[in-house]
């Protein structure tokens, strides 16, 4: 794993994201980086500096600059004014002494500007912006602001006279005021909005992260992107035939495999699939999903026009309350990955979707989708729609809506969506969901609604721990409000460092001895658990509700430390709950079960509460398998996989970790990582080794993927296991588990069609239920 302090969080029911996705854009204001705010919803134009880090609509102008005078305290190595990070430590500035800074910006193309905005830790500095339509013209003085006029803060938003055109920006800025002692000015950031010409001899400088595929003869491809769906015209010919009076259909409805690989074939559904309603059956309380094709059925001409789902309605009920079944449809975007190539990646919704300009730089398949809902299927071509439908709290019974796809001329077509709902209410046990991450995030401004999207997305697909504690204002807070609002306390679980830093350094980094520890070094240790127990006090918080991490992922250098150490800290307070995440991993395997169990069995089950092992130490290890199966507050195992987690068959993984979990008798599982990007979050490439993420950043918030939606689903199949047992059906729950356990890996696609087998042998209930995995307050 990255060393990184890492985050997480738990369930709440799909009442969180539906709750979530209303959220209207235009009841939230927008908050720049630096925590001011308006109540504009539209950016100031679009963007034109290509600075990291924004969704919105851009124009790739593919914008250079260049210095009258290079900086040189400190330089600027790597385009930092557009490295969309505005404030930080020496390698986030450039800066000069004894003079101001002058920058020239070429923009490649004609531009009408609108807006610069400035970040400098200089602070109040003199400013003036020039504008020219070629470096040998005239420079034209659009804004002077003197150091005097200048407010004295950070971020400076400068608004240009309307319409000021030009190809070439001149910045200079000059923060020198010898007379108060200052003798350097700094600069962070530059951002520039407004509109630019775009023509067919000067496109955008788009640069696709996954290259444009040449294809040779007459193909076609399902995806564009990604020849496994390529077929030829005769096949198309012949396809188009089978399927009847379909195939007078402007396209054709099919159902794909929710899990498993969708990409290995062309997305040519037989006639029996093309005709085939959407089946679904679920709990009254959980999220189902289901991924569909659209395919048009000509090949000389694109299908355009608009998919749409109909509300839900009951199938010849009565007072069934139909309200409480809900759908929402995505389109997915087919994405390059460094290890699996083009696949189906990011689900979008109609609100939040990249910039059209980024669609097409990340995107293989962008044309079609970009204006979602309006699809333009390509002539032969398909789409990959993604529906998700939620029951909270609805009544038992059968309820049914339509998909459909409206083309030219009117011309429909149209897909039963039939959802059974069994009278089966999933439980809502504690499960500790450990992702060790950081929420998605736009640069420069977000939307003051965008924390709330983040903390219901990832409480509805049941994550549950954070790694700070729940002070005002915080993700974390928030995370408990919300369970509070629902009556849900204690299912959220704070992750917290109690030693001093200079121990989690020095012990992590294996340069502290057990022995050289000094009773002053054991004094200052408890003194700061002392400390870190009063902030959980009085922020309300139990034991329980929180534990405490000594360092990440100890191994054989310094796991005997660990022992010492979280011996003083529970000498310190003996309430507090020890973490540990043990991995042992030296060069390319983990360590010996003998050595392992040598160094962990003097102290894990007297002082470790909070259990969390990597996989690889589950399997194969013997010896230490008591010390992790011993009774304690969270019994959990984790992966670190999201960097190389990609390819279409890896969300079944995530399912499968709730089964294990749940067969080892655990309360928790984790992975590594919910969203960890190593650069830029849509590109796989640009970093010494590929993101680890599940979700993507949108203008609006995250934006999820069959396998994050997977992490959702694993919840509820651990939910449902765990009413078999508070039912008492213990027959029924082993013959589960022994089926479980006796697939092939590759084979644990099944996942699906076991939890379906499963549901009818609780609709009436055999015993009264009793208390399955919780954790006690």
């Amino acid at each position: 794993m990255i060393q990184n302090r890492k985050t997480l969080l738990l369930p709440i029911l799909a009442l969180c994201l539906l709750a979530c996705q209303a959220l209207s854009p235009a009841r939230a204001d927008r908050i720049w980086w630096d925590g001011s705010r308006d109540t504009e919803t539209a950016p100031p134009g679009k963007l034109l500096s290509d600075n990291a880090g924004y969704w919105g609509e851009r124009i790739v102008t593919g914008v250079e600059y260049s210095y009258d005078l290079a900086p040189d305290n400190p330089a600027d190595p790597n385009r930092r004014l557009l490295d969309g990070v505005p404030a930080g430590d020496w390698n986030v500035p450039v800066g000069a002494a004894n003079r101001p800074l002058v920058i020239t910006f070429d923009f490649k193309r004609a531009c009408t500007f609108g807006e610069v905005d400035i970040s400098t830790r200089s602070q109040k500095a003199a400013f003036k912006i020039e504008a020219a339509d070629a470096l040998a013209g005239t420079w034209r003085t659009v804004l002077e602001r003197t150091r005097d006029q200048a407010l004295d803060k950070m971020f400076h938003r400068l608004p240009l006279p309307a319409k000021t055109p030009g190809r070439y920006l001149r910045l200079t800025v000059n923060a020198i005021e010898p007379k108060i002692g200052n003798y350097l000015t700094y600069l962070e950031e530059v951002v520039v909005w407004g509109d630019a010409e775009i023509t067919e001899k000067n496109p955008e400088a788009i640069a696709p992260v996954a290259p444009t595929p040449v294809i040779t003869g007459v193909a076609f491809p399902s995806i564009p992107g990604i020849a496994r769906t390529t077929f030829s015209d005769a096949e198309f010919g012949q396809w188009k035939w089978n399927l009847g009076a379909a195939a007078k259909l402007p396209a054709v409805w099919s159902q794909l495999p929710t899990w498993g690989s969708i990409t290995d074939r062309p997305l040519l559904p037989s006639p029996k699939a093309a005709a085939q309603p959407v089946q679904i059956t679920m709990a009254r309380n959980e999220t189902e999903n289901a991924a569909l094709a659209l395919t048009n059925t000509n090949m000389v001409n694109p299908g355009a026009g608009a998919v749409a789902l109909s509300a839900f309605r009951p199938v010849g009920g009565k007072a069934a309350n139909a309200s409480k079944v809900t759908g929402s449809l995505r389109v997915a975007g087919a994405i390059n990955s460094r290890h699996h190539g083009v696949v189906i990646g990011p689900l979008f919704e109609a609100d939040n979707k990249p910039g059209a300009s980024l669609l097409r730089r990340y995107l293989t398949n962008t044309e079609g989708i970009k204006d979602f809902p309006r699809l333009r299927l390509a002539p032969a071509g398909s789409a990959v729609l993604w529906l998700s439908v939620s029951a909270t709290g609805a009544a038992p019974g059968v309820y049914q809506a339509q998909l459909s796809f409206s083309g030219a001329g009117g011309a429909k077509s149209s897909l039963p969506v039939r959802v059974q709902v069994l009278d089966v209410t999933l439980p809502d046990p504690f499960v500790y969901l450990n992702t060790w991450d950081h929420t998605t995030g736009m640069f420069p401004f977000t939307y003051s609604d965008r924390q709330a999207r983040e903390v219901a997305h990832k409480q509805s697909i049941g994550m549950s721990v954070w790694h700070h504690l729940p002070t005002p204002g915080s993700d974390a807070a928030l995370a408990r409000k919300n369970d509070k609002a629902r009556n849900r306390r204690g299912k959220q679980m704070y992750h917290i460092s109690v030693l001093p830093y200079t121990y989690i350094n020095e012990g992590f980094n294996n340069r502290l001895k057990p022995e050289n520890l000094t009773d002053k070094d054991k004094a200052a240790i408890a003194d700061h658990v002392r400390s870190v127990v009063r902030q959980t006090q009085a922020l309300g918080l139990n034991y329980n509700d929180w534990y405490a991490e000594l360092w990440d992922e100890p191994g054989r250098g310094n796991a005997q430390l660990f022992g010492v150490l979280a011996r003083i800290v529970k000498q310190a307070d003996p309430k507090i709950n020890i973490y540990m995440n043990p991995i042992f991993w030296e060069g390319n395997a983990p360590a010996p079960d003998e050595l392992i169990a040598s160094m962990l069995s003097p102290y894990y089950r007297e002082v470790v509460n909070v259990s969390v092992p990597i996989d690889i130490l589950r399997r194969g290890f013997p010896k230490i398998q008591p010390l992790f199966d011993a009774p304690r507050l969270v019994k959990a195992t984790y992966r670190v996989s999201t960097h190389g987690d990609k390819n279409e068959r890896v969300p079944v993984n995530y399912q499968a970790q709730a089964w294990d979990a749940f067969a080892r008798g655990e309360n928790g599982w984790g992975f590594y990582s919910y969203y960890r990007p190593v650069g830029d979050a849509w590109n796989d490439f640009d970093g010494d080794y590929p993101d680890y993420i599940m979700v993507y950043p949108g203008p609006r918030g995250p934006i999820p993927t069959r396998t994050s939606e997977s992490v959702r689903q694993g919840g509820e199949d651990y939910r449902l296991l765990t009413l078999l047992k508070q039912q008492g059906r213990t027959a029924e729950l082993a013959s589960l588990l022994k089926a479980y356990a006796g697939g092939e890996a590759s084979e644990k696609l099944r996942l699906r069609a076991l939890r379906i087998a499963a549901m009818p042998t609780i609709t009436a209930p055999k015993k009264a239920p009793r208390q399955g995995h919780s954790r006690s307050h």
